[in-house]
């Protein structure tokens, strides 16, 4: 079509990983049906411990390696023949595909050779069903096997390991896991991890599991019991859901860039009579590189005199939004609020020469009445500080902070495996940077393993992972500029005009009659280079506007 303008589009990549109903199995246990079948098993299997294999025949299911790690057990534990049992049942799959049958014609022979070898009258080690049995059966064989074993060479999730957990409640066994199988990535802590192309580490998961203490057994199926009840098929659904819904209004923003009317801003704040103006710090007041930057940064004396001139209006709030530590803006705001610390080259000490506009502003620092109109957002939002107030936590998630520690050792590990990679520590948020183009994939794929761990290591606490430009940071859940911006907006302060020095000077002024509060600002100007979690920022501005709107439309 015609006319100028740059196509975008928002594409969002997440994993979403499927979880079962664990509340199916558990009822199917408690049938009739279930509780016959188990007796029946339990007597068929009376001082004999079962290792069950629940697979279809497919080679990236390793079953020719679990029935060799099977005759490597006997061979090197032989207290167990006689005594352990593998059953595996092997659904059909592809049977008219040669590849298949010769897969199956291995297996079989792999399973004549154990039972010849060490079989006896009554007993055969390997217990092979080629075909598939039906829910209440499979429910039965669970809940009546010592140990489940999985042995996929390569697998997206494999529920077989969820459903087993399920139907472990009473007896504890163990869940010997392939670190080949998705599902390793959710149930690692909870089961025994094995490499399934070493026999050996295979066959010695089997005895581990075998000979494990009652207590052990409990301390892994209790774990993996969490995970499997909490990250279920519906939490998968909602999950799904949510972010799809979520994903909407970052396609709604997705809109050609437009160059800011500068005509027509200059006229609406000649023409305002309160005035925000919401200015990011990195990118903007100060690099962007400095911005996570440990050290004692300034704002530039130009930077100064700026701010110091519109704090002269007192019809102009200012509120510097950062992802700096409280200290760092304290700073900042002091570099405005007081006398000048530097001359206008930047030496200690030299005589400034400011513009005429700021010359007051520039020399001598502001008014206690112009230094409450700066206010500060600290750790992208986690801080919220109006004047010359102190700092105040704009959410009850933030109010927890025991989780840094694990989260620090976490990201000091990928810190000594990335060049050029550091993790700085604030007071309620981390957060591990690294220069993408110094390390190429390596640093982001050190990131995705982190994002990785870290979820899987604070699933309950109240936290959010985010991964955006080149790092991977922590915040308490909830926090963001635009919750720390709205924070700042429903303040006393903010909603009625009157600082609270003021208020306490104009105390008797209301009494006995109603006070008309001052309206809400009708200017408001936001610039900033703000991450894409923080850009809420300017959907909450919209948000606020259109309240305030709706508002003045009933009145």
């Amino acid at each position: 079509g015609g006319g100028g303008g740059t196509m975008r589009h928002s594409v969002r990549v997440d994993a979403f990983p499927i979880g079962i109903d664990p509340d199916r199995f558990r009822r199917a246990l408690d049938a009739a049906e279930v509780k016959g079948r188990v007796l029946e098993l339990q007597r068929q299997y009376a001082g004999v411990s079962v290792l069950l294999g629940v697979d279809r025949v497919d080679y990236i299911k390793g079953i020719p390696h679990k029935l060799l790690a099977m005759e490597t057990l006997l061979e090197t534990h032989p207290q167990y023949v006689g005594r352990v049992v593998l059953l595996q049942i092997a659904v059909p799959t592809r049977t008219d595909v040669p590849e298949y049958q010769k897969l199956r014609a291995a297996a079989h022979e792999l399973v004549g050779r154990i039972n010849g070898r060490f079989g006896s009258p009554g007993y055969a080690p390997v217990q092979y069903l080629d075909k598939s049995v039906d829910f209440a059966e499979l429910a039965a064989l669970y809940h009546t096997s010592a140990a489940c074993v999985v042995s996929s060479l390569r697998d997206g999730m494999n529920l077989v390991a969820y459903e087993y957990v399920a139907c472990q409640q009473a007896a504890k066994g163990v869940l010997v896991l392939s670190e080949f199988a998705g599902a390793a990535q959710a149930l690692g802590a909870g089961c025994v991890r094995v490499n399934p192309y070493d026999t050996r580490e295979l066959a010695r998961g089997f005895h581990l599991a075998l000979s494990m203490s009652a207590e052990q057994r409990g301390v892994l199926h209790a774990y993996a019991d969490q995970y499997v009840s909490k990250f279920t098929s519906q939490a998968w659904a909602q999950a799904f859901v949510s972010q799809l819904a979520d994903s909407q209004p970052a396609s709604a923003l997705s809109a050609p860039a437009v160059p800011l009317p500068l005509g027509e801003v200059a006229s609406a704040y000649r023409s305002a009579s309160r005035r925000l103006l919401v200015l990011g710090v990195g990118g903007m007041l100060l690099p962007a590189a400095s911005e996570a930057a440990e050290g004692e940064a300034h704002l530039p004396p130009q930077q100064v005199a700026a701010l110091r001139a519109l704090l002269l209006d007192e019809t102009t709030t200012v509120l510097l939004v950062s992802g700096r530590t409280r200290a760092d803006m304290n700073r900042l705001i002091s570099d405005v609020t007081g006398p000048s610390p530097h001359g206008a080259d930047g030496s200690s000490g030299a005589a400034a020469k400011p513009r005429p506009s700021a010359a007051a502003a520039a020399g001598e620092g502001l008014s206690a009445a112009q230094a409450v109109r700066l206010w500060g957002l600290a750790e992208n939002g986690v801080y919220a500080r109006r004047g010359g107030g102190s700092w105040e936590l704009t959410s009850q998630a933030a109010q927890e902070a025991s989780w840094l520690e694990q989260v620090e050792e976490m990201m000091c590990y990928f810190e000594e495996r990335t060049p050029e990679s550091r993790v700085e520590r604030r007071d309620r948020t981390i957060r591990w940077s690294y220069e993408s183009a110094a390390n190429g994939p390596l640093g982001a794929q050190h990131a995705s393993n982190l994002v990785e761990s870290l979820e899987k290591t604070l699933s309950n606490a109240p936290v959010e992972v985010l991964w955006d430009a080149a790092a991977v940071e922590v915040r308490p859940h909830g926090s963001s500029s635009g919750l720390g911006l709205m924070h700042q907006l429903t303040s006393e302060e903010a909603l009625t005009g009157v600082s609270p020095e003021e208020a306490e000077g104009e105390g008797a002024a209301g009494a006995g009659g109603e006070e008309e509060e001052t309206p809400l600002f009708d200017f408001v100007l936001c610039v900033g280079n703000f991450s894409s979690r923080d850009e809420d920022i300017f959907a909450k501005l919209h948000q606020s506007e259109g309240s305030e709107a709706e508002e003045v439309e009933e009145a």
